[in-house]
């Protein structure tokens, strides 16, 4: 299948509309046969998550076609805001929802109609992986997740959710151990004038502000009440001081995209900075010694859902619902677990994985031999130990969740500010 890419900030990534014929294998692999439609099951998402190989592999397993649209941030935002008569499934994530629940562009998910809905971790349902876990601030799952049967934001567990909880991760500083001469062991890093001119940032105000704010705490500079949530003065005291960092030459660069993140890094104009899972595992196949720091200070998590639009209705609404089964069944979660992602159901996903690929991804142990990534290349070779450590460890100490602020558009505006300076 091709590829596609374009520039930032752009509409399709990575994979663009997609879709593969269905099978009528659908009822003997443990899902219901729901007969095809006119129109297939269109599905929206990010690059992460809207993928040839799961589309094709959902389409054959569930009987009927599923299309999938992959977006860039900016453009899968409008898009499940403003155009959700366009998709019938969205592939979100939990730190949009201040702004995506109260324009009710979503239907409220019934966790009864969701096969294995009690088997979903705490993680995802109160914040808590371990009873000793840090919550963290910001927009943690837990936070957005229950509603009640209008849609309204409930205060604890009730049987209406936002969202059907899938992939997740706690990320960090990716970095390349060869140059940076020492490991990467707080957020302070990426702002301290030692590696001028070899740090980049995501363009993304949501996410690179938290990250900034996370190194300005680190180095002393400004403590922020709560990272997820910035006060307008909090936010200029923090562009403030990313602009006269940038215009001092502090930063290699600025992506949007995994891609882009790893081909900054694999040119050798940066040496560490934001990064997400899959964009250093493609440094590494390009030959980079990249690896992803544990900050003593937490992590940054997000957390990805599936959600159903407010216009999908009738038999395209059971699609819906089957297509969330399937994601939550444990193929498509060790299919992205390859890439280093988390799964809201563990032990579907153990199912799915070898037990040394198991032993790798989600209990910190080194490989016990070359590990493949999802698409024939070689994610861990054997002796490797999984930057994080554990599932356990990586979602013990959360420092922050992605988040939309209330002060949402006036950091934007702050932003672009800054990414012009």
């Amino acid at each position: 299948m091709s590829t596609q890419h374009t520039a930032e900030g752009g509409g399709l990534t990575r994979r663009a509309f997609v879709g593969a014929g269905a099978a009528a294998g659908a009822a003997a692999l443990g899902f219901p046969y729901i007969a095809r439609a006119a129109e297939p099951l269109r599905v929206v998402g990010l690059a992460g998550s809207v993928i040839d190989e799961i589309v094709a592999r959902a389409s054959s397993d569930l009987g009927f076609e599923v299309r999938g649209q992959a977006l860039g941030y900016g453009a899968l935002s409008d898009t499940m805001l403003n155009r959700n008569a366009e998709y019938d499934v969205a592939q979100g994530h939990f730190g949009e929802m201040d702004v995506l629940l109260p324009a009710k562009v979503w239907r409220p998910l019934d966790t009864r109609r969701i096969a294995d809905w009690d088997k979903v971790t705490n993680l995802s349902k109160t914040g808590r992986l371990t009873p000793d876990s840090n919550p963290g601030q910001g927009d943690a799952p837990f936070r957005h997740l229950w509603l009640d049967a209008d849609g309204a934001g409930a205060a604890g567990p009730s049987r209406w959710i936002s969202m059907a909880p899938a992939w997740h991760n706690a990320d960090s500083i990716g970095y390349d151990a060869d140059r940076t001469g020492r490991p990467i062991e707080s957020w302070g890093d990426l702002l301290d004038a030692g590696f001028a001119g070899q740090v980049m940032l995501i363009r993304v105000a949501q996410v690179g502000a938290m990250e900034a704010a996370l190194a300005l705490e680190a180095l002393g500079v400004h403590t922020f009440g709560d990272k997820g949530n910035m006060t307008r003065a909090e936010i200029d005291l923090l562009v403030g001081f990313l602009i006269e960092r940038k215009r001092a030459g502090h930063f290699a660069g600025f992506w949007e995209t995994e891609t882009e993140s790893a081909a900054l890094m694999a040119s050798g104009r940066a040496a560490l900075g934001s990064m997400w899972s899959p964009a250093i595992a493609e440094a590494r196949a390009r030959g980079v010694n990249c690896v992803q720091a544990s900050p003593r200070e937490g992590m940054r998590g997000w957390h990805g859902g599936l959600a159903i639009s407010a216009r999908t209705e009738g038999a395209q609404l059971d699609r819906a619902h089957a297509w969330i089964d399937w994601w939550l069944s444990g193929w498509a979660g060790a299919f992205v677990a390859r890439q280093g992602y988390y799964m809201s159901v563990p032990e579907n996903v153990r199912a799915h994985l070898h037990a040394d690929e198991w032993d790798y991804w989600y209990e910190g142990k080194p490989a016990a031999r070359d590990l493949p990534d999802p698409f024939g290349g070689v994610a861990a070779r054997q002796g490797e130990v999984r930057d994080g450590g554990s599932y356990r460890e990586r979602f013990r100490n959360i420092a922050v969740w992605n988040s939309t602020m209330s002060e949402n558009a006036y950091l934007t505006r702050r932003w672009e500010e800054f990414l012009a300076a």
